[in-house]
């Protein structure tokens, strides 16, 4: 373009607006390149991103099981020292605690998926959790404190988790030189991803019980299971391998509760509403409508106990199944098993896919009955800390809002 123009298009100690002008990228997008390849090390900066067109991760599902119930436990804790939860503080201990990259309504949101909300007291906003959480975790706190009561009750944790190909530790030893060291350096991506679905005990995991299988997309690997592949799973390769009269602990995953009786909703016709009412026993009239007949169904819906595919299954083979609280994953011991899995694999990975299914089998059989001993007797400690601390932290929260209502009549400029 310049020899045509016999001259410059641009002067040449602007170096950056040449670069631009030369390839057609945008100003900001040519420094991050260049940016990119300083910190790599690298002679040439290869750009890792589309512009404008990058998939940008959002801070508000960015977050694994592991930290969420990390997050809870923060806001909780300002119950147990009678400080007024907010945003910013909750906000400003997550931040120290867990890393958390995202801004005060993501967190905001993130509350909101835990199960608090913001509850009126005497005009002053009070983060609470829902009822429905609590009650929950109360139920399930009760029924495991009778089957441990129960030393000879086998129980058995399972639970699925995942895998990248290019998955590795995110820190080591390393040197200022960038020449001779930047420490672990992975191929760009996370690459394939592998799907494991395993369950364990006290004696450690069950045998001939892992299920280990590539991902068909790289989305999210509660995607990739469905109830089909975790049914085939639980009646061919779990109830087989168990001790007779286990109780089995899964959380709450839309393919683990698969409902036997589905209520209708408006998207069945009339007539099928009306066979699942008649069939539970309602008092039908012939001009009902349908919105009356839907009524009615929400009534008798709430009357009834769910039962689960799985749970009918676990039944007939002499099992019983207790479901987590939601939110509540440090109750399974083994997310605990996982973090030991995935770290042997993260310092052993070399970033192939044909050796990662073997590392990580490899990793599995690594894991001893002490590994799963402790895993296990760290949970029932925090099992009974929460069960001892619900009535605690209510009666915590009652005297704090009574100490509220107190200064606003003391105060009614406050």
């Amino acid at each position: 373009m310049e020899k045509v123009n016999n001259g410059l298009l641009t002067d040449v100690t602007r170096v950056y607006d040449r670069a631009c002008e030369a390839t057609k990228i945008p100003r900001r997008s040519m420094e991050r390149i260049i940016r990119e390849g300083r910190n790599t090390g690298k002679e040439y900066g290869e750009p890792t991103f589309n512009d404008r067109k990058r998939s940008r991760p959002c801070t508000v599902t960015a977050l694994d099981d592991f930290d969420k119930c990390v997050l809870r436990r923060i806001a909780l804790r300002f119950y147990a020292r009678q400080d007024l939860p907010t945003i910013a503080k909750i906000w400003e201990e997550a931040r120290r605690d867990i890393d958390f990259k995202g801004c005060k309504e993501s967190l905001r949101k993130l509350l909101h998926e835990l199960g608090f909300y913001y509850g009126r007291v005497n005009s002053r906003k009070f983060l609470l959790e829902r009822n429905d959480v609590a009650a929950t975790r109360t139920k399930f706190l009760r029924i495991m404190k009778k089957v441990q009561e129960n030393e000879d009750q086998p129980i058995i944790y399972l639970d699925e988790t995942w895998l990248n190909q290019n998955y590795t530790v995110g820190k080591c030893w390393t040197t200022n030189d960038r020449k001779k060291a930047i420490g672990v350096n992975p191929p760009t991506g996370k690459g394939a991803r592998l799907i494991i679905l395993h369950a364990g005990s006290k004696e450690g995991f069950v045998q001939n019980a892992e299920l280990i299988f590539k991902a068909v997309n790289d989305g999210d690997y509660h995607q990739q299971m469905n109830r089909f592949v975790f049914e085939n799973w639980f009646k061919s390769q779990l109830l087989p391998n168990i001790p007779p009269s286990s109780v089995i602990v899964m959380d709450n995953a839309s393919y683990h509760s698969v409902a036997t009786d589905k209520p209708p909703t408006t998207a069945d016709k009339k007539n099928t509403i009306k066979e699942w009412l008649i069939k539970k026993g309602a008092d039908l009239t012939d001009d009902m409508q349908k919105c009356e007949l839907l009524q009615l169904v929400k009534i008798h819906s709430a009357r009834t106990e769910k039962e689960y595919v799985i749970d009918k299954l676990a039944r007939e083979h002499g099992h019983r199944v207790v479901r987590l609280p939601l939110y509540h994953c440090q109750y399974n011991p083994i997310e605990l098993i996982w973090g030991q899995v995935k770290n042997y694999v993260s310092q052993r990975n070399n970033f192939k896919m044909a050796d990662l299914r073997p590392l990580m089998q490899e990793a599995i059989q690594k894991v001893t009955k002490e590994n799963w001993a402790n895993a296990i007797k760290h949970v029932k400690k925090l099992q009974m800390e929460d069960s001892e601390g619900d009535d605690y932290v209510e009666h915590l929260m009652e005297s704090f809002v009574i100490e509220l209502r107190t200064s606003d009549d003391d105060d009614d400029d406050d």
